[in-house]
């Protein structure tokens, strides 16, 4: 194909000075603020033990194993580290993390949906049970889907100096690369976006209705949690649909190959800002989170102990005006 006699010198210096400075810049942020977050619901689910926050606490750990991965992309790509077996491991474990992400966000949509459109349906939320059966689904599927990356990746010289880390499926079985990227696309994007769209918009018709005081405040955290799926996510999967395009030669120019791969680079770097973001949107965005993050110096400076709750606090209700309250607490300053 014409796009593969391209020279990419200017696009490969690029990412040498890009993708190190941003990886770094999204694991310092990424890593402060689920780490925080991890303790708050270590101590917080053993007080509540609440379904929601068992899915927030897989989300934490699958972004806190995917913002490790970041550093030796970082030394990966600046050439300081180019073992062939950190190729593969490291794709494999970018693919893990970014479906078993995405899912449990959907999780929690789902979750969420339950607790407050059919609160009282017997069907109004799921059992421990139920719920834990569905996060070794999630990881198991998460792994499986993995697999091909790390089988079809391998490490190649370029111009006998610049070692590059790609997927590597030979033009025998280049059409497995087209399936595999429209899987990403449809179990990665279209489906878990579609699927939120859905239980945030049902949700916002039971806040509308709502008499509770703030329900427009939560309104607005409703679409934000869409909005901000959407700008992370959707740009990334357009570049993956026009690099198919790409690969089964429908575009074949040498010029928009390389835009393509600058396209690439960017949005696939902007998506990755989900890892930062995560614990503001689904966590310290409420008043009780950020309560148990400042008792965090309060009990290593005065030595006391973590989260003592008043019995109220840790009293549960499956009401739907409760979780109502819930989904509003963001409110209260």
């Amino acid at each position: 194909m014409q796009y593969g006699l391209c020279t990419k010198e200017e696009l490969l210096s690029f990412s040498r000075v890009f993708l190190p400075s941003f990886y770094t810049v999204v694991f310092l942020v990424g890593l402060v603020g689920n780490v925080l977050l991890f303790i708050v619901l270590i101590m917080y689910i053993r007080k509540k033990k609440k379904m929601t926050e068992l899915y927030l606490l897989n989300l934490v750990v699958s972004d806190f194993f995917f913002l490790l991965t970041l550093p030796f992309w970082a030394l990966y790509i600046s050439q300081w580290v180019t073992w062939d077996i950190l190729c593969p491991v490291l794709n494999a474990m970018y693919t893990l993390n970014f479906y078993s992400g995405i899912f449990f966000v959907s999780c929690m949509s789902l979750d969420m949906y339950l607790q407050i459109v059919h609160a009282s349906s017997p069907h109004g939320s799921m059992t421990q049970r139920n719920s834990i059966l569905v996060l070794l689904v999630v990881w198991v599927f998460s792994i499986l889907l993995s697999i091909p990356d790390g089988l079809f990746t391998s490490t190649r010289q370029i111009h006998n100096k610049t070692i590059m880390c790609a997927h590597d499926y030979g033009q025998k079985h280049l059409i497995w690369k087209v399936v595999f990227r429209v899987i990403q696309n449809i179990l990665g994007f279209l489906f878990p976006f579609l699927f939120m769209v859905f239980c945030y918009s049902r949700i916002a018709c039971v806040l509308t209705m709502s008499q509770l005081p703030g329900s427009r405040r939560a309104l607005c955290l409703v679409f934000t949690l869409v909005g901000v799926f959407f700008v992370l996510w959707s740009p990334y999967n357009i570049v993956l649909i026009l690099h198919s395009l790409q690969d089964v030669g429908v575009i074949r120019s040498c010029e928009s190959s390389r835009q393509l791969d600058y396209a690439m680079q960017i949005t696939e770097s902007l998506s990755f800002v989900h890892c930062c973001l995560n614990p503001l949107l689904y966590a310290f965005v409420k008043k009780r989170f950020r309560l148990y993050l400042w008792k965090i110096p309060q009990a290593i400076f005065r030595r006391s102990a973590f989260f003592d709750l008043q019995p109220s606090e840790t009293s549960q209700s499956c009401s739907r005006y409760t979780a109502e309250i819930e989904m509003l607490s963001i409110t209260n300053a």
